[in-house]
């Protein structure tokens, strides 16, 4: 949340940080038309609806069906929620962007952690435009000495006019059916994860305890969290019976060719150029070993497709040699302890 009478900001579908309180405007209704069966939306225009600047690459899952597949099909059912697992940079916030561009479904992303806070994502009470100053302070040192929320604080010296309930990014995307993305779930607080547990239920609800209110989920609102392995820092395993409630995909890294293919997407390597095509070959070889060894534990650094893309565009956009371009991200972000094997398979690298 930010201070007092401002509005609460997140991530949009094209990675835009975005005042979400100002975007009163709820998804579209639900057309004919089905993307592996979760419905398409008429409203095509909305701002939150993702423009993704090149098409997602589908890896293969379960039983011959492909991440998109099986994730829209998860999404489209009301009973659970979709839960994607995975190491960082595998692509689990894109696969969520690309299903919402393919169904003109607002999308809103909220990075979890420790510091996130139930006000952040349900609301809070803050002064109105034109408070008078005096009444604010009472009504805050009442709620601090009394242990109130503030608009009960308000209330009770009668200042109910010098505040006004400012939602937040949870119960917008709840009331108006947007996709509500909640990113590294397993690193939030109990506070955070609080108001979901009665949301993700069956039938659930958002219960919003300043206002006292039950808010009953827009039809095409869609719950989302992805998840980092539990080895990473600040994350935790999620409650059982809180996890439960999800349907899981866990997404691995891409192989050689479809990395190759994301390459080309992405940066400025072209398909078809003998030199390029070299250099994708080699970078997505020298990806697939060094995540071989990060899966050994004989690494502690995994290697996202995020930095492949980095030393791609360092090579086509910088003319930085290939070698360099690799020393540049891939050793560079290393722990400490990696650098040396990580430049040594660089420099081993027949580029």
């Amino acid at each position: 949340m930010t201070d007092a009478g401002e509005p609460t900001e997140a991530v949009d579908g094209r990675g835009r940080r975005v005042a979400v309180a100002d975007l009163d405007r709820p998804a579209g209704t639900p057309t004919s038309e089905e993307f592996h069966g979760l419905s398409v939306l008429d409203d095509s225009g909305h701002p939150l609806v993702p423009d993704l600047a090149h098409e997602y690459i589908q890896r293969e899952v379960r039983d011959d069906r492909t991440d998109v597949e099986l994730a829209a099909r998860f999404l489209a059912d009301e009973d659970y929620a979709l839960l994607l697992t995975g190491e960082t940079g595998v692509g689990k916030d894109r696969l969520v962007r690309g299903l919402c561009a393919r169904t003109n479904r607002p999308l809103v992303r909220v990075n979890f952690g420790s510091g996130t806070t139930y006000a952040d994502l349900v609301g809070e009470y803050a002064p109105a435009e034109g408070a008078e100053r005096d009444r604010v302070q009472r009504a805050r040192e009442v709620a601090e000495t009394q242990d109130l929320a503030l608009g009960e604080a308000a209330e009770l010296i009668g200042a109910e006019r010098a505040f006004e309930f400012s939602p937040g990014v949870l119960y917008q995307a709840v009331r108006h059916g947007w996709t509500f993305v909640a990113d590294e779930l397993n690193a939030a607080g109990p506070a955070a994860t609080m108001p979901l547990h009665g949301l993700t239920e069956r039938d659930g609800q958002l219960v919003v305890q300043p206002t006292a209110e039950v808010l009953d989920p827009h039809p095409a609102f869609r719950f989302v969290a992805t998840m980092n392995p539990p080895r990473y820092a600040g994350t935790s395993p999620l409650n059982d019976a809180f996890r439960s409630r999800f349907w899981e995909l866990e997404l691995d890294y891409l192989a050689p060719d479809p990395e190759r293919r994301l390459l080309y997407a992405t940066t400025g390597l072209r398909h078809g150029v003998d030199r390029d095509e070299r250099v994708a070959e080699r970078l997505t070889e020298l990806a697939a070993s060094l995540r071989a060894s990060y899966r050994e534990r004989d690494l502690a650094t995994p290697t996202s497709h995020r930095a492949v893309i980095k030393v791609g565009r360092l090579v086509s956009e910088f003319d930085m040699a290939p070698a360099a371009a690799a020393k540049q991200v891939l050793e560079t972000r290393a722990a400490a302890e990696d650098r040396n094997a990580v430049a040594r398979a660089i420099e081993s690298t027949r580029w």
